[in-house]
């Protein structure tokens, strides 16, 4: 009588333990429960690098410039991530490609898969990535390709075509869908409006939820006609805090401002942390959205040049 009481104490805790245990198979995880999926645009200065953390394979998309290598690595490790099963290189531009180098040199990180745009490009950068890639690992995108990252979770290749259409790089960049239940992230790379044109003619499906924004927020990037095809709720802009290339420029900013989107820069609020269910777009730690920061430096911009005018005209 003594040991069925035991026994019986024993398995009642275990079905408490059970029933209040965080603890799920992937496989039953379901929409509403937790975040399927957590999307990190890392903060690299001028430059992009977004994690993408899934119950399933995680990917890496660009590793910012050089020297932004070793924060990335670390980022990954302080994640508690060690092994990124695909990699993607969307161009061989030095601000994408360069924090790479040390990603896939780093005995910390294991790397599985590098999808690439197959394009060449005659720098050190460029070279020094190809010489720590094993060839076996390297897969180059086009059009249509899907990867299955999980349950209800698939990374959808949108750009480029093959053989490539451009003679731009930015344009060849690899463009990927990321799809999570009904919500959608869309990753641009350094698409120009040619790209954009190119996938608005083939029919693609690009409507997503949050757009990282092509190009660091260029002018030359993000058409009224692509915004109008993604349709975002929240948008992205990866820049470096008074890079010089003035990014990302006002006529962008006022396109996506037009179309009612909420708009983030990683040069504003640092590292953005978004996540979802499959049902909706979490946000996390409330950064600051760009219009009012960028408004307001503009504001303070254009006083300062007033009063120095007005200064000029009494001497």
């Amino acid at each position: 009588m003594k040991n069925s009481s035991i026994g019986f104490f024993i398995f009642t805790c275990i079905l408490i333990f059970i029933s209040n245990s965080t603890f799920i198979l992937p496989q039953v995880l379901v929409y509403g429960n937790a975040d399927l999926v957590i999307v990190y645009f890392l903060d690299v200065g001028q430059g992009d690098s977004i994690f993408v953390d899934t119950f399933g394979l995680d990917v890496l998309i660009d590793g910012g410039p050089r020297k932004a290598g070793s924060f990335v690595v670390d980022y990954l490790n302080n994640l508690g991530v060690f092994h990124v099963d695909l990699v993607v290189a969307t161009h061989p531009d030095a601000d994408h490609i360069g924090g790479l180098i040390t990603v896939l040199n780093s005995s910390s990180v294991v790397v599985d898969t590098v999808l690439f745009n197959g394009e060449e490009k005659d720098t050190k950068t460029y070279r020094d990535f190809m010489a720590v890639v094993d060839s076996e690992e390297l897969v180059v995108a086009e059009r249509g390709q899907v990867y299955v990252l999980a349950e209800n979770v698939s990374l959808i290749v949108l750009n480029p075509v093959q053989p490539l259409e451009f003679s731009d790089s930015n344009d060849n960049s690899v463009v990927v869908k990321l799809e999570v239940g009904k919500v959608s992230f869309l990753f641009t790379g350094d698409v120009t409006f040619e790209a954009e044109e190119s996938m608005l003619s083939a029919g693609v499906n690009m409507e997503s939820d949050v757009l990282k924004v092509a190009h660091h927020g260029s002018k030359y990037s993000t058409s009224m006609e692509f915004l109008d095809a993604v349709n975002p709720t929240y948008a992205v802009i990866s820049a470096g805090k008074d890079n010089p290339y003035g990014h990302p420029h006002e006529e962008t900013i006022q396109r996506l401002l037009s179309k009612g989107v909420i708009v983030y820069g990683t040069f504003v609020s640092g590292t953005i942390k978004m996540g979802t269910d499959g049902e909706e777009v979490k946000v996390y730690g409330n950064p600051e959205p760009i219009p009012e920061n960028f408004n307001f430096t503009l504001i303070l911009l254009l006083i300062l040049i007033f009063v120095l005018l007005v200064r000029k005209v009494k001497l």
